[in-house]
């Protein structure tokens, strides 16, 4: 009777440190989480959407024709949240279009962490309301803005000034050959946007000759696009933040997001947007149904 009272309180004790063993690993596994979640919020906090044009406000779903969030690029030794928003904005502002910026501190700004918020808060303007939302970026906002439209059916186009995000042929190695490397694949997964490109002269973040591929992929996934190539007047990785820009071009963004067609050839003609051969269907087949609908609704 002894041994089996010994016995007993044994497997007692036993049960008794499998218990807390197990309310240890509760508690690690529950604070791993804790941890995890904050560490979520923590990067979330350090990306905000903001209007891009403070004093001209905004003018709602009801009222916009959508919304366009710019996204900048990313330095290695600076904040680029505190970039000046490009010139352009302003006039597709003017045409009608609430614009955003989606500001990030690059210490947790990476594909992962800034492409998920990205497409956050563009399913939260479309709950919203918003009819379409556009996502503008320039170098690594550009490619952020592509990944975005990877990722989700709610991105209506996509306009990328200099996309870029592996460096420059100033570093050493050939990382910045991945600039377009890593392009084709991001422009080959697009979902459903439309898409304007625009590579410039004397970039140093380009590898050369990234027009023709890009059209080539963009046409096999029967996407409307335009490629805008080595334009003249426009110099270097920022031209499109130059007012020169805007001049030349603003008017042809904002053609090309109003347009309820782009056909084959769609193209910028001076400062106008041309929305291609008008015998030809258009390339989307979202954008078919939109014709057909507003052709049987004409009297």
């Amino acid at each position: 009777m002894a041994c089996v009272g010994i016995l007993r309180l044994a497997a007692i004790a036993a049960t008794a440190v499998s218990g807390r063993r197990r309310l240890l690993s509760s508690v690690i596994a529950a604070i791993a989480v804790l941890a995890l979640g904050g560490a979520a919020a923590a990067a979330r906090a350090q990306m905000w959407l903001e209007p891009a044009d403070v004093e001209s406000g905004i003018l709602g779903p009801s009222m916009a024709e959508g919304a366009v969030i710019w996204s900048h690029g990313r330095s290695l030794d600076s904040e680029d949240s505190t970039a000046p928003t490009p010139p352009y904005l302003a006039m597709l502002r003017q045409g009608g279009w609430d614009t955003f910026r989606f500001n990030r501190m690059r210490a947790d700004d990476t594909f992962s962490n800034s492409s998920r918020a990205l497409i956050e808060e563009v399913h939260r303007l479309k709950q919203q309301g918003y009819r379409q939302v556009v996502l503008a970026g320039q170098s690594f906002g550009g490619f952020l803005s592509l990944i975005a439209a990877d990722a989700s059916d709610e991105v209506d186009a996509v306009i990328a000034t200099a996309p870029a995000a592996f460096g420059s042929s100033s570093e050493v190695g050939n990382s910045w050959r991945n600039n377009a490397a890593k392009l084709y694949p991001l422009l080959e997964a697009v979902r459903y946007a439309r898409v304007m490109l625009f590579y410039f002269n004397g970039d140093e973040f380009d590898p050369g000759e990234r027009a023709e591929p890009s059209r080539s992929i963009l046409t096999r996934q029967h996407l409307s696009y335009v490629v805008i190539d080595q334009p003249a007047q426009l110099i270097g990785h920022w031209a499109a933040a130059s007012d020169r820009f805007a001049q030349l071009y603003g008017n042809c963004i904002l053609g090309f997001l109003d347009a309820v067609r782009v056909n084959e050839g769609a193209q910028c003609r001076g400062k106008t947007f041309w929305a291609g051969d008008t015998t030809s269907s258009p390339r989307h087949p979202a954008l078919a149904s939109a014709a057909g609908r507003l052709q049987s609704a004409s009297p």
